[in-house]
């Protein structure tokens, strides 16, 4: 892990609190040595961390929502699918989506957390109550604008079926049994803990230690890697226009963003970030 000065930019050995060219102090640095914990490739972790995600959240997952469609098709034999060519049904489509995505995200989670698990408690601490405060809030308030925002419109930090079958606008769903808030619940949890862990920690650990970017590019860029990585796994199977979609993609921008920001203030801590997704998991379902 390669620490740099915040002044000159110059790499720290990993006992060089005090910058010997200019004389800055890294917290970094000591907070390192202070817990003694080996260095590790962050660099390596990030590429790790992205490859397991793509593997499983999309190639994965897309082979699972095949296996369980042919599982639907067996236990509804009798179900009317439509016309040749016409789009298969709502609760085909969901069946699969929603349990293919519950298996993954428990994989997903558990894998991230092992990759990650040589450093991962360091992430848990409370580092600075008062920015723990102020990033709390900032990440409370537009999270909750979005949650809100899907309510109202097909503009959502959430999948699109998930908040369709909180509205009840899927009667097909309940009928099959395809859907149920246990399920959703599942996936928002662990999905919410993998991606926190790898959007998070791994990117910005391991664009902090390859680059010399300010903390505000490196935040922004975490938001647009991990836009891209969730529409994979979460939009693909939406069935929206063009400027819905768009508006998607904004709105998981904002989002990513700003729980990168919420990261990197409160000193790399999780601990923000985690309280966050679970409370946008009970807003969903209160507001929604």
């Amino acid at each position: 892990m390669r620490i740099r000065c915040k002044n000159c930019y110059r790499v720290l050995n990993n006992d060089e609190e005090w910058c010997t060219r200019c004389g800055a102090h890294s917290d970094e640095v000591a907070e390192l040595m202070k817990s003694g914990i080996e260095p590790i490739n962050e660099v390596h972790i990030m590429k790790s961390s992205l490859l397991l995600y793509l593997l499983i959240a999309f190639l994965v997952n897309g082979l699972l929502n095949v296996i369980f469609g042919v599982i639907f098709n067996a236990m509804y034999d009798n179900y009317y699918y439509g016309e040749v060519g016409s789009n298969l049904p709502n609760a085909i489509v969901y069946f699969s989506a929603i349990n293919s995505l519950m298996v993954t995200s428990i994989i997903m989670a558990i894998v991230a957390y092992f990759v990650n698990l040589k450093d991962f408690n360091t992430f848990l601490k409370i580092k600075d109550q008062k920015r723990l405060l102020i990033s709390l809030i900032i990440g409370l308030f537009v999270s909750a604008g979005l949650v809100v925002l899907a309510r109202f419109t097909n503009v959502t930090i959430i999948p699109i079926y998930f908040r369709d079958f909180l509205l009840e606008k899927t009667p097909d769903m309940t009928l099959t049994g395809s859907m149920n808030l246990f399920k959703i619940i599942v996936v928002l949890v662990f999905y919410g803990l993998a991606e926190e862990i790898i959007f998070r920690k791994a990117i910005i650990g391991g664009m902090d230690e390859a680059t010399l970017l300010p903390d505000w590019q490196i935040v922004i860029l975490q938001g647009l890697i991990a836009t891209v990585l969730s529409a994979l796994c979460f939009l693909i199977l939406a069935r929206l226009s063009l400027v819905n979609y768009l508006l998607c993609l904004a709105a998981s921008l904002i989002f990513n963003t700003t729980m990168g920001f919420c990261y990197y203030y409160n000193k790399k801590s999780l601990v923000v970030n985690l309280i966050i997704r679970m409370a946008i998991i009970i807003l969903a379902i209160i507001i929604i």
